[in-house]
């Protein structure tokens, strides 16, 4: 076996709550080769499925792995992997490493975007070699994962949900159709949250129609704005909902309550007034109000 010599660079995310044998074998083959072993952790500043852990979390989890042998730093990432590349050669420079330097990493995720000085060589790991969940299915100390929970919860960036409501005319905008929740006796327009898989926002509000007012057509949505919805599900917290407002025109079919809608009914315009509608949705009736105006 040859003689370790000069510095390896390990780069990855490791967004994992431990590590399992496939990592320690992956970094012990780079530790045979190695003086010097560093890993170089991605990090993101945007929270996701992607990124869930903080990359102090998982220094943590290399030091509890290996103390002082493995020394863990942080590699921001970047949007053009050019300039990726020349950060990460600038950090590695930075830490003045033993020896000639060699980076490892994953072919597609790395080795492929990589464009800096230093050779690289791509880890033996396939995707099959890993655990199909990676999160615990029973946590060891019930405490801890509710400790984790929390921390989770009070760390991230407030989030702001995107929904989508549609006013639906017909008559020659004479009537409004408004929909009612089981357990409401106020109304509301149909809508509801925008989906990852939704392209736009249009598309969002015509697939919520379908699936809570049935088989029916309208014309072109006309955007009318959008506002903060002071949804009861999210007071006293720091996140919150903002609505994109569309009316449209009835074309052709007849509503039908669906999902999760208990009633649909006809309000005609020279009659509705605010006290109608849910209280979340009062300031949509004050922005349709203008536009009802407008076009009668």
């Amino acid at each position: 076996m040859a003689t370790p010599s000069g510095t390896g660079i390990i780069i990855g995310r490791f967004q994992v709550f431990e590590l399992n044998p496939v990592h320690e074998r992956l970094i012990q083959s780079v530790r045979q080769k190695h003086q010097q072993v560093v890993v170089f952790l991605g990090s993101n500043p945007a929270p996701s499925d992607r990124n869930p852990l903080d990359w102090e979390f998982r220094s943590q989890m290399f030091h509890e792995k290996f103390g002082d042998d493995i020394q863990t730093v942080e590699m921001p990432d970047l949007p053009d992997d050019r300039i990726w590349s020349q950060e990460l050669d600038r950090r590695i420079l930075s830490l003045r490493p033993e020896g000639a330097v060699t980076l490892y990493g994953s072919h597609d995720d790395f080795v492929e975007r990589y464009s800096g000085r230093f050779p690289v060589e791509a880890l033996d790991a396939i995707v099959a070699d890993f655990p199909d969940d990676p999160i615990p299915v029973e946590a060891e100390s019930p405490r801890d994962f509710r400790a984790g929970a929390l921390y989770t919860s009070f760390a991230r960036f407030p989030t702001v949900y995107p929904t989508v409501d549609v006013a639906v005319f017909r008559n020659n905008y004479r009537e409004l159709l408004l929909a009612r929740k089981e357990n409401e006796t106020r109304f509301r327009l149909p809508g509801g949250f925008a989906d990852p898989e939704d392209e736009s926002y249009e598309m969002a509000a015509m697939r919520e129609l379908g699936e809570e007012c049935g088989e029916i057509e309208v014309d072109a949505l006309t955007y009318l704005g959008s506002c903060r919805i002071d949804d009861w599900r999210y007071r006293g917290s720091s996140d919150s909902v903002i609505t994109h407002l569309y009316a449209c025109i009835l074309s052709d079919g007849e509503p039908s309550p669906d999902d999760d809608i208990a009633e649909l009914r006809w309000f005609d315009m020279d009659k509705l007034q605010g006290s109608h509608f849910v209280p979340e949705h009062q300031p949509l009736f004050d922005m349709l109000e203008a536009y009802w105006l407008e076009e009668h």
